[in-house]
């Protein structure tokens, strides 16, 4: 039988991949079937390239996203009502992410692309800065009684805790990038979710340092 604590977070988690899977489902619907004669149709596809590159940088940057986000309730023994406020605060960002994406689709390659770019960074960097938050808290080891399971490794939260802290500035990085192209801000996007993606490193001492963005 489960204990009650293991019963909170399994309820959030639930709840938590509801979401994510929601917000990636939204994302194609952005993308709208060309009504064109059938000679063109190949071309009007094609022209559909700045859906395509949306979708799938969302669709990357949400799916390791809720990777890191399992990781990390893997490591919770426990939740309270800040954890919850902090974890639907993240949420919101994964909720609101099929806009910019949208915004994205529509203006890449055209005047504005820079500063649909931009929006959809800063939603990034909105993101990234909310997950560092509820992992922060969750993770606190002065805090009693204690988020974390009994028998978690400590030596894995802090290295976790240090690889989550560099992700809002990366991704000020690709605001940076924007701001000068629109198509290269994207492009770095993409490039900071599929690097998140890679598989844990681990030390010379063989503990695992999870290669988390958020």
């Amino acid at each position: 039988m489960s204990a009650p604590g293991e019963k909170e977070t399994a309820r959030v988690e639930a709840f938590s991949d509801g979401v994510f899977a929601i917000a990636v489902t939204l994302l194609v619907l952005e993308i709208r079937v060309p009504h064109v004669e059938a000679a063109r149709l190949p071309a009007a596809l094609l022209a559909l390239w700045p859906s395509y590159f949306a979708l799938v940088t969302s669709f990357f940057t949400i799916s390791v996203m809720w990777l890191n986000h399992h990781r990390m309730f893997s490591y919770l023994g426990r939740t309270d009502a800040r954890l919850l406020l902090l974890n639907g605060l993240l949420l919101l960002g994964i909720t609101f992410v099929p806009f910019p994406t949208a915004v994205v689709a529509a203006y890449l390659g055209q005047p504005g692309q820079r500063a649909a770019a931009c929006f959809l960074a800063v939603v990034y960097v909105g993101m990234a800065i909310a997950f560092n938050l509820l992992w922060r808290y969750a993770s606190s080891e002065a805090r009693e009684p204690r988020l974390l399971h009994a028998h978690a490794n400590l030596e894995e939260v802090r290295a976790i805790r240090d690889a989550y802290r560099w992700g809002p500035l990366y991704y000020l990085g690709t605001l940076a990038l924007s701001l000068v192209d629109g198509r290269l801000g994207v492009a770095s996007n993409l490039a900071l979710a599929v690097y998140w993606a890679l598989p844990p490193r681990r030390s010379n001492g063989g503990e695992a340092s999870l290669s988390a963005g958020r």
